[in-house]
């Protein structure tokens, strides 16, 4: 065989098998005009473009998965599962279904027993409460005035009545008994009765229908500053009591019930209860028992000295009894309620470091005539009683009891003295006839302001 003989030309099965990188067939012929369907040409440069990006319009969304969206249809996933896997399914869900309603039942049935207990220590304390104001348990003694109003007469108004002048406590469970046991036709409209603070319901009731309307009442004004011997006097003016049986109350009674005075210790005081005799305008009978006098006053001290003052007096670092004999001085002594403020600086100084200077003693005019008021009343009455531990020129320190009976502003100048300015310095002061107030961080100074007021 000749080996040597030219072999036809033949195209390889692929076309794309044995071209050039420039397109031209391997034989050397020049490339065909035909193109691929899609393909474009420049030149050598062939771009291949996928005819769907050809298209236009927006596609179709909303039936493509996004990635971690894809949950299986319940039923879908139930096909899937064998019976012997559904059945342990639905066990397994009735079991967290039993576990979450025994964790919710144990929420309800606690929140339920809370309110419940709630309900009940209230109600059980409220029930004491009553008890304890219908047998008229820890009342304070003493005596009120109480006048029945006119027009009819009913269980609602005579309950309010009392309980307005402080009588009861719980007025819902006294009509109450008003329903049961009282008659309103028994109880005299316009008249005023004198009914004793710590009687039970029973007893309260009685009071009101006996009445004591046959007693002359007599109102009496005691003005901020009394002492106990102007009350003594005032009251014998008005024929409520002798004085010298009314000043014998003050030391001798027993009113060791009323809180604010139950601790005092007469030893070294002129009366007892001076200080604590509130000094405001009072109804009194005439020839009222003397309990009932000195209780009305000790009652009214109490009150006005309520729960937010006695704070404020703890928190002073003072004793009650040492904040009412400051607040005597200071209203014996200033000019005006503004001045109580500066006159109890001088006195806070004083007792603070007055002995830096060489000031042992308060030095109070108005303590050196104590039980007077001052030298004119001492002569005109007589000069019967001794001055004690009271003179403030001779004693240092706080007098052995108060020297009057001072109102509020007094006891709220004793708790807050003026500490502003100059103020925070005065050891002296002194005041001119006409009530104008000087004052003095030194002797010198002071020395000068009484030439000015023209006590020198």
């Amino acid at each position: 065989m000749n080996n040597n003989r030219p072999q036809p030309n033949r195209a390889p099965n692929n076309p794309s098998q044995g071209r050039s990188p420039q397109g031209s067939s391997p034989q050397g012929r020049p490339p065909q005009n035909r193109q691929p369907q899609g393909q474009t040409g420049t030149g050598g440069f062939k771009v291949s473009i996928d005819e769907r990006d050809l298209m236009t319009g927006s596609l179709d969304m909303k039936h493509r998965a996004q990635p971690g969206q894809y949950s299986e249809p319940p039923s879908a996933r139930n096909a899937a599962m064998t019976p012997k896997e559904l059945r342990a399914e639905k066990r397994a869900h009735k079991k967290r279904n039993r576990v979450k309603a025994r964790k919710n039942k144990r929420v309800f049935s606690i929140v339920w027993l809370c309110m419940v207990l709630l309900l009940s220590f209230t109600f059980a304390s409220y029930l004491i409460g009553g008890s304890n104001d219908f047998f008229g348990a820890n009342r304070r003694p003493g005596k009120v005035d109480v006048t029945i109003p006119e027009g009819k007469l009913t269980e609602e108004v005579l309950a309010d009545v009392v309980f307005q002048a402080g009588l009861i406590e719980k007025p819902e469970f006294f009509w109450l008994y008003c329903k049961v046991r009282a008659d309103m036709e028994d109880y005299a409209p316009g008249i005023r009765y004198q009914i004793d603070t710590d009687l039970d319901y029973e007893a309260l009731l009685n009071q009101l229908m006996g009445g004591n309307d046959d007693l002359e009442v007599v109102q009496v004004v005691f003005p901020e500053g009394s002492t106990a011997l102007q009350m003594a006097n005032l009251l014998e003016e008005n024929e409520v009591c002798t004085a010298e049986a009314f000043l014998n109350e003050l030391n001798n009674g027993d009113y060791s019930k009323y809180e604010e005075v139950s601790t005092l210790d007469g030893t070294g005081r002129y009366y007892k209860l001076e200080g604590y005799l509130f000094p405001d305008t009072y109804d009194f009978y005439k020839g009222e028992e003397l309990d009932s006098v000195v209780g009305k006053l000790l009652n009214n001290f109490h009150r006005k000295v309520d729960s937010k003052l006695r704070e404020k007096i703890d928190e002073s670092g003072m004793t009650l009894d040492e904040v009412v004999i400051l607040a005597s001085i200071i209203q014996a002594e200033a000019a005006n309620t503004t001045d109580m403020f500066d006159v109890s600086a001088v006195l806070h100084n004083r007792m603070d470091f007055g002995v830096d200077y060489g000031i042992m003693n308060l030095e109070c005019d108005s303590t050196s005539f104590y039980p007077y008021k001052n030298a004119k009343e001492m002569e005109e009455l007589g000069n019967t009683l001794s001055h004690g531990n009271y003179d403030t020129y001779t004693f240092s320190g706080l007098p052995a009891g108060a020297i009057c009976n001072p109102g509020l502003d007094a006891i709220n100048a004793a708790l807050r003295p003026n500490s502003t300015g100059d103020a925070a310095s005065y050891l002296y002061f002194c005041h001119s006839d006409e009530g104008v107030a000087y004052y003095a961080t030194n002797a010198e100074d002071h020395e000068y302001n009484k030439q000015m007021a023209g006590l020198s």
